[in-house]
């Protein structure tokens, strides 16, 4: 049974494997999530070997577990930040993995098939302490991974008109709160069994997490592409946004604010669910830090409130349209931009004071 469990969490990391691999376009975040796979696969793969050839490699399975946690929040970084690289001193995370998995290999205590529960190796002190250990690197390396998720939240409004699951990441904050369920839920199994002195199951705990958690990152993990595109502000364009009142006088700053305007209700390219800062950007080819400047000083909001204004303003047209009076809410909402039915509800009371369904009623009297 272990081994059969062990095998599906394999073949799901090797799968995982050659699609991110083949993925286009490259991407930072990509090649992460290839190497943090290709690290289950290893500690799954030993469960598939014999246990004489096992027993040869004395640096053990257990070590490699440390690299979960600095994986996961590399892994976010990547996708939050725009301008982040892997660089020298990220190899400090590794450390954990080589001390003890040279302090393991020369006083030969546990094996690389052996299990790493409390409830094992019971005479070797150490073993409680890395278990301690892993613990701990788990949740302080995850919390930290939930703690970037929800600042770059925050920026969300600043960069997009819509909330998705791509640039929420809460498939990523689900994966790590099944995984930390998880490894409470092991480390009750593994405290009962010492206490009654027994073992519920020759089954390891840690290789059903491991492929549960394998199969939940390469379902999501597929579908999450790049947050950011050449968005997020850099460190030259923050110190031109501190000076931009200087670089735009009062004349350019309303002429680009007009061209903004005007380009909005012309090209109406709030339309796409997906539009964004960098989008338009790219369609009026003026530089970020403008446009940005323009909107929070001149419309005194951020970029998400001031789309979505002009995706309401689009609804109330439609509403207004006999073409579109055998149109439902939401395929109008869904025609002028919205992404949900959620969405559109809250945001349209916040910009009319009533709902959309009240709205519509108001004008059929």
């Amino acid at each position: 049974m272990v081994k059969t469990i062990s095998l599906i969490g394999f073949i799901q990391a090797i799968f995982g494997i050659l699609i991110f691999v083949s993925k286009r376009p490259k991407h930072l975040s990509f090649t992460i999530i290839t190497f943090w796979l290709f690290i289950i696969a290893i500690s799954l793969g030993t469960k598939l070997l014999p246990f004489d050839t096992v027993e040869y490699l004395k640096f053990g399975v257990f070590p490699i577990l440390f690299s979960h946690g600095p994986l996961l929040y590399l892994y976010v970084n990547s996708l939050v930040n725009e301008n982040f690289k892997l660089n020298w001193k990220h190899l400090l995370h590794t450390l954990p993995i080589f001390i003890i998995g040279i302090q393991r290999s020369l006083g030969n205590q546990v094996s690389m098939n052996s299990s790493p529960d409390l409830s094992e190796n019971p005479n070797y002190i150490y073993n409680n302490i890395y278990y301690a250990l892993l613990i701990i690197s788990v949740v302080t390396y995850w919390i930290l991974s939930i703690q970037l998720i929800l600042k770059h939240r925050k920026s969300i409004p600043y960069f997009f008109s819509n909330y998705t699951a791509k640039n929420t990441l809460n498939w990523l904050i689900l994966l790590i709160v099944v995984f930390l369920f998880l490894i409470v839920i092991e480390l009750f199994i593994s405290y009962i069994e010492k206490l009654m002195n027994t073992k519920f199951t020759e089954l390891s705990s840690i290789h059903i997490n491991l492929t549960i958690f394998t199969f939940m990152l390469v379902f999501f993990g597929i579908k999450q592409t790049a947050i950011y595109k050449k968005q997020k502000i850099s460190l030259s364009d923050s110190v031109k946004t501190k000076n931009t009142q200087a670089a735009l006088n009062e004349r350019q700053e309303k002429d680009l604010n007009k061209e903004i305007i005007q380009y909005l209700k012309t090209k109406k390219p709030y339309t796409n669910p997906d539009y964004s800062l960098q989008m338009m950007v790219e369609d009026l080819n003026v530089p970020r830090y403008k446009i940005s400047h323009v909107i929070n000083a001149s419309q005194k909001k951020n970029f998400f409130k001031f789309i979505n204004e002009f995706r309401v303003k689009e609804v109330k047209e439609k509403l207004a349209d006999p073409l579109y009076k055998h149109y439902t809410l939401l395929g109008i909402a869904l025609e002028c931009g919205f992404n949900s039915k959620t969405s559109f509800n809250r945001i349209f009371k916040e910009e009319t004071g009533v709902t959309p369904s009240h709205y519509k009623k108001s004008l059929q009297l």
